[in-house]
């Protein structure tokens, strides 16, 4: 712990108090006891992205297994995907049918293919159920099974290699020797009386799509992002009124991935199961148990805060309320608080460091306090200096910082309001008794948002060097 001596001034140290009055300025470094624990969904509807694969953490040893369940809806632009039945008199023939999907994260190795498969729906996804990490579709009948998928299809610039381009990941659904579903899709789309195929008549063979790891899928999760290539394409052909040539080639599309945002598209989510419950110690303690928590002293002082598998980084700062204490007694002003979070250098080889970390207020169950505007309940963050068009505080956001040499990087989060509200007993009840640090984003979206982000990016904090640092003053003192 470090104070500044009440002879320096304050406005040299970045304080900006205004005035010349004799002021007795100090900062102190108070420090946090740390440890992971495990919240026990997470949000997964509409996110930046869906996950699917398997992987096994070399750190915590739980084993992660992720699905992707999507609406799927037949397009609605009749003249560049014309349904067959536009065709009828012209013998419509089903060529093939390829699942198209883009994706901008591979956690684990990208040079293997993996193994994928596609499967319907026993029930449409329900709209009025806002599904998370834990929600678990059953299945139907099988699309395609165990997909070999390749994961490195890129076109290069022969004139430039190091332009190249990321082709979209490609699964045939049904090649020359149309599959059972196939037949009975197309054969759908041929006997429609109307322009455009109505999701109604749709869903009476395709009810939804699950896109799930098959066999042999071990060592790999796919980030697939809401790309405009990520798509269903039925490729058909049509007899020539000349004959010449003798067929014509059209092509229909099913959208799955919502790649504008708009309410109207399909709606999708990502379930996760995250199992700990064959980890050992210490991580298995999570297991089933979002009370329990692991001290970073039995984890090599390294705790993790990783989106999409629950695991967060919870903080207990006893410093708080001795300021709280302070102030009431010697009436102090919070001139400057920052919360400083270091992470463990060569702990992002699997999955990448996080650029942003959250902090919630939470009750000694690990459970995150909620709050009640017009009736509306919301998970209780603690903000930070930014404020909206309205004037409304805005969460906090702990930032990375690399570091010069480029080993580690440090999360910062400027939260002097906070610790001014804090200490003055502003802050709505009931006070938190820690507070709990994560990737993931737990809200609603807002005006201008499309989505709220998704992946498996984690944070491995240095546990022993996090502490708030908070600069106080005595305005008056002599």
């Amino acid at each position: 712990m470090f104070s500044l001596g009440s002879c320096e001034d304050p406005n040299e140290l970045g304080l900006d108090l205004p005035g010349s009055a004799s002021i007795d300025s100090k900062y102190e470094d108070f420090p946090v006891t740390v440890s992971t624990i495990r919240q026990d969904s997470v949000p997964t509807l509409r996110r930046t992205r869906f996950l699917v694969g398997r992987l096994t953490d070399a750190n915590t040893r739980g084993t992660l297994e992720a699905r992707a369940f999507s609406e799927v809806q037949p397009s609605i632009d009749a003249t560049a995907y014309p349904l067959p039945s536009k065709f009828s008199g012209q013998n419509p023939q089903l060529d093939s049918i390829v699942l198209l999907a883009g994706f901008d994260r591979v956690y684990g190795s990208a040079t293997q293919p993996v193994r994928l498969s596609l499967y319907d729906l026993q029930k449409p996804l329900d709209e009025r159920t806002s599904y998370n990490s834990t929600n678990n579709l059953p299945l139907d009948q099988p699309i395609v099974e165990n997909a070999l998928v390749p994961l490195n299809r890129i076109i290069r610039n022969k004139a430039n290699t190091a332009d190249s381009l990321q082709l979209p990941l490609r699964i045939l659904i049904s090649g020359s020797q149309p599959t059972p579903f196939a037949t009975t899709l197309f054969n759908l789309m041929k006997a429609t009386t109307t322009e455009t195929l109505s999701q109604q008549d749709l869903q009476k063979v395709w009810r939804g799509l699950a896109i799930v790891p098959g066999a042999g899928t071990n060592g790999t999760v796919i980030g697939f992002d809401r790309s405009v290539g990520s798509q269903i394409l039925v490729y058909y052909r049509v007899n020539t009124a000349s004959g010449t040539p003798a067929t014509e080639q059209k092509v229909y599309r099913f959208n799955y991935a919502n790649t504008t945002g708009s309410v109207a598209d399909p709606r999708f989510f990502t379930n996760i199961q995250y199992n700990l419950s064959s980890a050992g110690a210490p991580f298995g303690t999570l297991s089933g148990n979002t009370a329990a928590e692991v001290p970073a002293s039995s984890s090599d002082n390294t705790t993790y805060a990783q989106d999409g598998t629950g695991l967060a980084t919870k903080l207990a700062i006893p410093g708080l309320e001795q300021l709280r204490t302070l102030q009431q007694r010697e009436n102090i002003i919070i001139n400057r608080a920052e919360l400083i979070v270091p992470s463990k250098s060569g702990s992002n080889i699997v999955y990448p460091a996080p650029t942003t970390l959250y902090i919630y207020e939470a009750n000694t169950r690990n459970q995150v306090l909620k709050a009640t505007s017009n009736l509306t309940e919301s998970l209780r963050f603690v903000l930070g200096e930014n404020v909206n068009s309205q004037g409304q505080r805005l969460e906090a956001q702990l930032i990375r910082q690399s570091s010069t040499t480029g080993t580690n990087s440090t999360y910062t989060a400027l939260l002097t309001t906070y610790v001014q509200t804090y200490v003055t007993n502003q802050l709505t009840a009931p006070y938190p008794a820690a507070f709990i640090v994560s990737p993931t984003l737990r809200r609603e979206l807002r005006s201008g948002e499309t989505s709220l982000p998704l992946s498996l990016d984690r944070a491995a904090i240095d546990a022993s060097n996090v502490r708030l640092r908070v600069y106080y003053s005595k305005p008056g003192a002599q």
